[in-house]
């Protein structure tokens, strides 16, 4: 399924529902704390109302999930899925990347980076240079095959992105997109912040 066709989909969803949720806010969310010690009946009854908002990010999760993990072919004639498309552009713009670089990049534990390095080599678009001091630790290079994919990508992926913008355009204006943007971007800062303070915790 293409991202427009994902877009689309959630589109129709918010227009019958997300006009709904404008009273949540002033009735459960602004000026309202939530008591550890609330009653039952009460907890499964804000938990109702609440959960409707946040599965419209769930839905959007595992929509985009399900995405990245859909092999398709972006031009060359070979599949890939969206996790491999985009490692193998990074070690296409940064030759001499590594696995731990990836690693952080991608927020991802190096045995899942080395998941996909692995299916890489296999399908012969990169190899590896092992470094001179340690051998158990390497340097990623792109075959001339990964370069061409590459830039398959970056033109499906240029097309796609303006496909799917334009899409939400005919809804939502430019500076709804643009508060949409920043609302993700801060909404991941959240995310990292709380996983900083869990790894601190270790």
């Amino acid at each position: 399924m293409l991202w427009y066709n994902i877009c689309k989909k959630l589109l129709v969803f918010g227009g019958s529902g997300l006009e709904n949720h404008k009273n949540l806010y002033y009735d459960e969310i602004i000026d309202k704390w939530i008591s550890m010690d609330e009653s039952e009946e009460i907890v499964n009854k804000r938990f109702k109302s609440l959960n409707k908002k946040s599965e419209i990010l769930y839905n959007f999760v595992i929509a985009y999930t399900n995405y990245m993990n859909e092999k398709r072919d972006y031009g060359t004639g070979e599949e890939l899925s969206m996790t491999e498309a985009h490692i193998l552009t990074d070690i296409v713009d940064y030759e001499g990347i590594t696995v731990t670089e990836l690693s952080k990049k991608w927020r991802k534990t190096r045995s899942a980076i080395s998941q996909t390095i692995k299916s890489l080599l296999k399908k012969e678009y990169i190899y590896r240079v092992n470094s001179k001091d340690d051998a158990k630790f390497f340097y990623l290079y792109p075959y001339d095959k990964a370069k061409s994919f590459v830039l398959a990508h970056k033109r499906y992926d240029n097309i796609d992105i303006v496909k799917t913008n334009k899409s939400l355009l005919e809804k939502f204006s430019v500076d709804d997109l643009v508060a949409f943007d920043n609302i993700l971007e801060e909404y991941t800062s959240i995310l990292l912040r709380e996983e900083e303070k869990r790894e601190k915790k270790k």
